[in-house]
C-alpha cells in the first residue's frame, strides 16, 4: 500500500513513518507533503498513493465528518491524522476551496447507525491504523534473527545512548528505536514510561514503595542493579494507569 503524509512539522514525520511500518513494514510511504494545496496540486502525479494521511489541525471544521484516522500518543502529545482513499480527496477539495460560512452547513456527524465507509470523507478499511500496537520486535541474536512477542518484555531501558529491552526470562536485545518512539508503539495499558531511561510492563511489578519526595520506588522482575524511581512529573498518570 502506497501512502502520502501531509504534515508540515519536520520533527514528527519520522515518528508517523515508524509507526506506519509497526502496522505493516510493506508500506510504502511516498515523498511528505506540507500542506493539503500542495497535495492537490501533485495528486494526479504519478505514483498514484493508495491512502493520505492528513494532520486533522490542517482541516477545521471539516474532520469532524471523519471517523478513520491514525492516533499517535505520547507523554507530551497526541498526533491526529484523517485517512483518504484517493477517490474521495474530490470531497477534501471542496470542503478546503469552499469551506462553509456556518455550522448549519456543515455534514452532520457519523453515528453508530451508519457503517463504516458510509461518509464521503471516510476511509474503508483503515481500522487498523486507529490501533498502531506493536506486537512484536524483530532482533539479532548471535547471527540469528528472532522475532521476540511484546509479552515476553519486561522493560526497555536506555544506556549509553543504546536502547535495549529485557525479557522475562532475562535475556536483552538491542533494538533500533528511541524512547519517545516506543511511547507510540507500545500498547499504554501494558507499558508505561516511568523515566528518561525505562518503560516497564506492569507485569514486571514486583513491589511499589513509597520514596522521599513523593515518588515511588519500584522493585522488576528481572531484578535491576539501579534503583527504580518513577519521576516526580509522571506520578500522577503512574497511578492512573496502576488502576487508580
Amino acid at each position: 500500500m502506497k501512502v502520502i503524509i501531509v504534515e508540515p512539522g519536520k520533527q514528527v514525520i519520522r515518528k508517523v513513518i515508524r509507526t506506519l511500518y509497526s502496522i505493516d513494514s510493506t508500506i510504502e510511504v511516498l515523498p511528505v507533503v506540507k500542506d493539503v494545496e500542495t497535495l492537490l496540486k501533485r495528486i494526479n502525479t504519478p505514483p498514484l498513493p493508495d491512502l493520505v494521511l492528513v494532520n486533522r489541525q490542517l482541516l477545521g471544521a471539516t474532520h469532524r465528518n471523519i471517523e478513520a484516522k491514525l492516533i499517535i500518543t505520547s507523554s507530551s502529545n497526541n498526533l491526529v491524522y484523517l485517512a483518504f482513499r484517493i477517490s474521495h480527496l474530490e470531497y477534501l477539495q471542496k470542503c478546503l476551496l469552499n469551506p462553509p460560512k456556518t455550522g448549519k452547513d456543515i455534514l452532520p456527524l457519523p453515528n453508530s447507525n451508519r457503517r463504516s465507509g458510509s461518509y464521503p470523507g471516510e476511509a474503508v478499511g483503515t481500522a487498523s491504523l486507529q490501533q498502531a500496537i506493536k506486537k512484536r520486535f524483530l532482533v539479532t541474536y548471535q547471527q540469528k534473527l528472532l522475532s521476540i512477542a511484546v509479552d515476553e518484555i519486561a522493560y526497555f531501558f536506555s544506556d549509553n545512548r543504546f536502547i535495549f529491552f529485557k525479557t522475562f526470562d532475562n535475556r536483552k536485545f538491542l533494538i533500533e528505536y528511541r524512547m519517545d518512539e516506543l511511547e507510540t508503539m507500545l500498547d499504554p495499558q501494558l507499558f508505561f514510561r516511568i523515566n528518561r531511561s525505562y518503560i516497564i510492563s506492569i507485569n514486571s511489578i514486583l513491589v511499589i514503595h513509597a520514596y522521599p519526595g513523593n515518588r515511588f520506588k519500584i522493585n522488576l522482575t528481572p531484578a535491576v542493579e539501579k534503583e527504580m524511581i518513577v519521576s516526580r512529573e509522571r506520578i500522577v498518570n503512574f497511578k492512573k494507569w496502576l488502576g487508580e
